[in-house]
């Protein structure tokens, strides 16, 4: 089984599920999928809402979605 990336490390974390973090923001599960496997600067979007009710920062989520971007990249 591969290991889980860091990037929904940080969504289960933060929100359990993605379902949960998408109704959360307000969006689709499918919207954080595409985060997920091909863009996850989507996330970007809703930094301040991330930032005003998880208690992480926004330069955390800037790294989160850097470095799986770089993840994605190197897969």
């Amino acid at each position: 089984m591969a290991k889980e990336s860091e990037f929904k490390q940080f969504i289960r974390k933060h929100y359990g599920t993605q379902k949960r973090m998408a109704d959360d923001l307000g969006i689709t599960t499918a919207a954080i999928n595409k985060w997920i496997k091909v863009n996850p600067r989507g996330m970007l979007k809703y930094t301040p809402e991330i930032v005003k009710y998880k208690n992480v920062t926004a330069s955390q989520v800037l790294w989160e979605v850097m470095f799986h971007e770089k993840y994605l990249n190197n897969a």
